[in-house]
């Protein structure tokens, strides 16, 4: 009979010509929005108010963050409640405004991160033995977080024992998991504390410490960490489900399934094909409906029909409503079953009106509640304007057919599904990394993008000659390299047999220069090969500069380009002081990369000095250069 019923949903919707985000009248989507907690209020009548306006944009789901930074907002007995809060309790609040206009209230709630810099939270304050620890001995992450080291079996049990006080106390409809990963750093850093290593080491008979990150062992240990957040996702599932098996659970997760494997050790497509999750909210943040387009077909094509995927839609991105409703209209277009917004901080003035008016005018079943009766409303509804509105009526077997699949998925005995390989290259051959010579100067070059000052003739000159991936550059870029008391100086000379394709298209300082064709630089002048800056150029003279992935860094620099008929030139001063360095001293080394982003094919093609196997962003892969 489902096979019968999924022929006629495809035959029919095969007669459509138009797409469903024309079709603004859905009767089963998904319309969430996170509720920060900094938007929730602290007594009954504003809460009743914000609710209201939450409904009157006919959302029929508040992800409602509860539990932050090791703080409840609610009167917990296991943990302390944030003092924003004291003395009344916004869930019940929150929950009983909800039912009644019809919306159901999933508590966000933070997993492994649980403290920032400004306050490590009661949790680490009574378990500092707790924290995970990247490979340098820290604890602190590069964005500001405390971390929970998902390989302590009392920390496990706390944070589950916590989310199961939430809903056991309160009526409410799931629970939504975020940061159920590890630190956002490529590659993956944490955790390496006592706990993981000694266990690792017992299992595997190696330190974490001493892997050759370009070895299979790597992917052991990969694999390793990964299973951490696999079993606690698991474990929540079952335990929650225990208490209530009609609670939804769901997770925050990373836009790009393969991005999110390799930087965070976040498999959920394998969350997803084990029926861990009952639905999905990607973060596909982003200003750029192409790219936001890009992400929506990744995660559709990595877990197809199995789950419910209700895309994240960044506010704080967008400039305009417009955008908001194109990417609304987008995530319809690509057969998702709905959106997330994030989040009501975000709210700009006239969205509610504008979603209401637009393409939430109408009360809508989530997807995800009773699947078979919403397939159901969706056939009856096609029926109902096939004849009217025909367009309309395929939109609504499109979603049938979507929501079906996952029906199916649900119904089927899978067993236990095993996770793939993560996608970790490991070359046959690893390529040394070079050493290349700066040498001093009396005369410091002009920055005007030509290389005609008598320092360029004298430098030694090395070639970029690898993409990232260690296979031959397709053109040649050379490089050469200068110091005096004050600056490092850096000439880039770039062959290009098609200028007239040359990109350069940002303009603003800090803009994404490494999207145009650019020189990029990585400067480690510490030789530790963890932090370092980076900089990068394009041909417009545009600037990009960051320390690790702060881009708050703007250091004094200049860089400038000269274009010829077959090629490009550009030249850089850094001065030491800018780098917070002195000026080295003969013989002193530094950790540093160099690298060419060309966009003049369809393809962009990343060239670099040390081949990195990957991202640019691997410090243990930097080259040596020495200073004459």
């Amino acid at each position: 009979m489902i096979r019968q019923i999924t022929a006629l949903i495809l035959f029919v919707a095969s007669m459509s010509i138009s797409t469903a985000a024309e079709m603004p009248l859905k009767p089963v989507e998904g319309r969430a929005v996170w509720v920060d907690a900094n938007s929730i209020p602290a007594d009954d009548e504003s809460m009743a108010v914000f609710v209201d306006s939450l409904a009157q944009a006919n959302f029929n789901v508040l992800l409602s963050e509860v539990i932050r930074r090791g703080y409840t907002i609610y009167p917990s007995k296991l943990d302390e409640q944030d003092p924003k809060w004291k003395g009344y309790d916004p869930v019940a609040s929150l929950v009983r405004e909800a039912h009644k206009r019809g919306m159901e209230v999933h508590p966000w709630v933070w997993v492994f991160r649980q403290g920032y810099s400004q306050d490590n939270g009661p949790i680490f304050r009574a378990h500092p033995d707790w924290l995970a620890v990247n490979k340098w001995g820290e604890t602190l992450s590069a964005n500001g977080g405390l971390w929970v080291c998902p390989s302590i079996p009392a920390a496990r049990d706390y944070l589950l024992s916590l989310f199961k006080e939430l809903v056991s106390t309160y009526k409410v409809d799931g629970l939504h998991l975020d940061y159920v990963r590890f630190e956002n750093q490529f590659p993956a850093p944490y955790c390496y504390n006592s706990t993981c290593r000694d266990k690792f080491k017992a299992e595997h008979g190696v330190d974490p410490l001493e892997i050759d990150s370009l070895s299979e062992t790597q992917v052991t240990w990969h694999l390793w960490r990964e299973d951490l957040v696999n079993t606690f996702v698991r474990q929540v599932n079952a335990e929650i489900r225990a208490i209530n098996p009609d609670l939804k659970i769901s997770a925050a997760v990373g836009s790009l399934p393969d991005s999110a494997r390799e930087s965070i050790l976040q498999n959920w497509p394998h969350w997803v094909d084990n029926k861990w999750l009952d639905f999905v909210t990607p973060m596909a943040y982003t200003n750029s409906s192409d790219k936001f387009r890009k992400m929506l077909s990744a995660e559709k094509i990595a877990v197809g029909d199995r789950t419910i995927v209700m895309p994240g839609i960044g506010l704080h991105t967008h400039p305009t409503l417009e955008l908001t409703l194109e990417q609304i209209g987008i995530a319809r277009e690509l057969s998702t079953n709905g959106a997330t917004l994030f989040a009501t901080a975000h709210l700009k003035p006239g969205l509610a009106q504008a979603l209401a008016s637009g393409p939430f005018p109408n009360k809508s079943e989530v997807p995800f509640r009773k699947p078979g009766e919403r397939v159901k409303t969706l056939l009856e509804s096609a029926l109902e304007v096939f004849s009217s509105d025909p367009d309309r009526a395929a939109s609504y077997l499109d979603d049938a057919s979507s929501l079906l699949g996952y029906l199916v998925y649900l119904q089927t005995d899978v067993g236990y599904v095993q996770p793939s390989r993560p996608p970790i290259f490991i070359p046959e051959t690893v390529l040394p990394m070079p050493t290349a010579e700066v040498v001093a100067t009396a005369s410091a070059p002009v920055i005007d993008g030509r290389l005609d000052d008598p320092v360029w003739a004298s430098a030694r000159s090395f070639g970029i000659i690898h993409t990232e991936m260690g296979n031959p550059a397709p053109v040649e870029t050379e490089i050469r390299l200068a110091y005096d008391s004050t600056s490092l100086y850096i000439a880039y000379e770039s062959k290009e047999p098609t200028m007239d394709r040359l990109k350069a298209t940002v303009t603003k300082r800090d803009g994404p220069t490494f999207y145009d064709d650019s020189a990029e630089i990585f400067l480690d002048p510490w030789n530790k090969r963890h932090e370092y800056y980076q900089l990068a150029a394009n041909t417009l003279g545009t600037q990009f500069d960051a320390k690790v992935n702060n881009a708050g860094v703007n250091l004094e620099w200049q860089s400038s380009a000269a274009k010829s008929e077959d090629g490009w030139t550009m030249e850089i001063a850094i001065p030491f002081s800018s780098l917070d360095v002195k000026r080295p001293a003969p013989g002193d080394i530094w950790a540093a990369n160099f690298g060419r982003n060309r966009w003049v094919t369809r393809e962009p093609q990343y060239l670099i000095w040390s081949v990195p196997y990957g991202s640019f962003h691997r410090p243990e892969r930097f080259g040596s250069i020495v200073f004459k």
